[in-house]
């Protein structure tokens, strides 16, 4: 049996089992015994459970590239991203309700950012992320991806969206303002 032959049917049998159970009560040997693998094979592939979601996530969330190539917008990426778990509810609900498991998506979205800009993103990101993404399975995926897009980048620190000069021309333009003015700003919306 190849290599990816192999991952593939120990990522399957984590997939069904973490979608029926939950992150904190599959086992190892649990998925060994879905895969119809032995212990030697698993640990030939992964250092351990952890190191399972990780990969299978990045596998997921780094489709973008086999679509758009290297040269992806940020918004295909994410919008690539939020389709990804939309697709896969039953196991992303799982992952996003789980602290454990939710920690090495942020990992694995860690290494991507990296991966594809160079830099990992600012902390309030991942927050932004995490309390859009977490809303969203709580509210079992009702929005669409298009919505949760919309949610995620109302929701960045301004430092993510912003140059530096242009991130310090609104500071002074928002300092400025009076309180009569956010006072008008807000009834007009």
């Amino acid at each position: 049996m190849s290599n990816l032959v192999t991952k593939t049917k120990i990522k399957d049998a984590f997939r069904e089992l973490t979608s029926q159970s939950s992150f904190a009560k599959v086992k190892v040997a649990d998925i060994i015994a879905k895969a119809g693998i032995s212990r030697m094979t698993f640990y030939r592939y992964y250092l351990d459970k952890y190191h399972l979601p990780e990969e299978t996530l990045y596998d997921d969330f780094t489709r973008f590239e086999n679509i758009y190539g290297k040269n992806v917008t940020w918004k295909d990426m994410v919008m690539s991203i939020l389709y990804v778990i939309c697709n896969n509810k039953p196991f992303y609900k799982k992952i996003l309700e789980d602290s454990e498991a939710k920690e090495c998506y942020f990992e694995t979205s860690r290494r991507i950012s990296y991966q594809y800009t160079g830099d990992t993103a600012e902390n309030g990101t991942y927050i932004a992320w995490e309390g859009t993404l977490s809303q969203w399975a709580q509210n079992d995926f009702r929005e669409t991806p298009e919505e949760v897009y919309r949610t995620v980048v109302s929701n960045l620190p301004l430092r993510e969206v912003l140059s530096g000069q242009e991130l310090e021309r609104a500071i002074q333009k928002y300092e400025s303002t009076t309180m009569e003015d956010f006072k008008q700003r807000n009834q007009k919306s």
